[in-house]
């Protein structure tokens, strides 16, 4: 936990919680996210292009056309990956991207990250499911059944993503991390408590139905969170706006143990209430083995930014 904490975060107290004892998932995919149906598998993986000795050599930049065959048709994925040129099989970071691929490139701190041992694996969070409540995509490839949300469904393309860097030389998902900001730090953590396969799970101003915790006041609320993105969650959560889940958002950061957890926050960020989400770190912790849980805040706002990639890396890396 870190220690270089703002004084409103110093004397935050914890509110009344539901017990953090007990098995939560089934009761998140009923209540919030919706179940990830069974089904998908990973189809043909076709290597598009590869740049060798990017950013100043340290790794080579592939990307690739991945096929996931699923019950009514196939998805089709294109991803980005660094791999470091001096650490082979690298362990991979999986995140999803707002904006394109290419965009990461000018934001996201691939030198570094390489630098550290660690591939990176990305795709494009729209080619997945639409960030729009009358589209959809993955979730139109399965039988009817009980809903789930597009932060479920992004979870499940988090997943696809481990599949994928599975396949391809030179990586391993042994140590695999998963990381997300924002709505797709939903995702992360949704993915993290589904998927063993993933040592660690870092949710970066995840807010609302992420990290922070709807029994502290502050911040986006369900009233807001489900009138704004109602196609996120499942549509009976909804019902909870104005009252309280009888679950808490610490459960969730539970719910991922014994595998390790860190959770990052913009001091500034007050949609998100990082307080809130500080909060939720402090009421998991008893789940969680020395160590195994991290928090970091930052001056700022609402950004996923190098010192955010590297500071959770270095957690990871203790």
């Amino acid at each position: 936990m870190t220690t270089d904490l703002p004084e409103a975060w110093r004397d935050a107290e914890l509110p009344d919680l539901p017990a953090l004892s007990g098995e939560f998932v089934e009761e998140f995919a009923r209540v919030i996210y919706g179940r990830t149906p069974p089904g998908a598998r990973l189809g043909e993986v076709v290597l598009q292009s590869r740049d060798e000795g990017v950013f100043g050599g340290a790794g080579d930049r592939l990307r690739h056309r991945a096929t996931i065959s699923c019950p009514l048709g196939d998805l089709e994925l294109n991803t980005l990956l660094h791999i470091p040129a001096d650490a082979r099989p690298a362990p991979v970071v999986v995140a999803l991207n707002f904006a394109g691929n290419d965009e990461t490139l000018e934001d996201w701190p691939y030198a570094k990250v390489m630098a550290a041992g660690y591939a990176v694996l990305t795709v494009d969070y729209q080619q997945i499911e639409p960030d729009d409540p009358n589209a959809s995509r993955v979730r139109a490839l399965f039988p009817a059944g009980e809903p789930w949300g597009a932060v479920a469904a992004w979870a499940w393309g988090l997943s696809r993503c481990l599949d994928i860097a599975a396949d391809v030389p030179g990586v391993t998902i042994d140590g695999a991390i998963a990381l997300g900001h924002s709505r797709l730090g939903k995702a992360a953590l949704w993915a993290g408590v589904q998927d063993e396969r993933f040592a660690v799970t870092v949710s970066n101003d995840s807010g609302c139905c992420g990290a922070s915790l709807f029994r502290h006041p502050g911040g986006e609320d369900i009233a807001a969170i489900t009138t704004r993105f109602p196609h996120w969650f499942v549509p009976s959560f909804s019902a909870y706006a104005g009252s309280r889940p009888p679950i808490d958002q610490h459960q969730l950061l539970a719910s991922i143990a014994p595998r390790r957890v860190y959770v990052a926050s913009g001091e500034d960020d007050a949609w998100a209430d990082p307080i809130g989400e500080y909060l939720a770190v402090v009421a998991a912790t008893p789940a969680f083995g020395d160590g195994d849980i991290g928090y970091h805040v930052r001056p700022g706002g609402h950004a996923l930014l190098e010192e955010d990639w590297l500071r959770a890396l270095a957690f990871v890396q203790r």
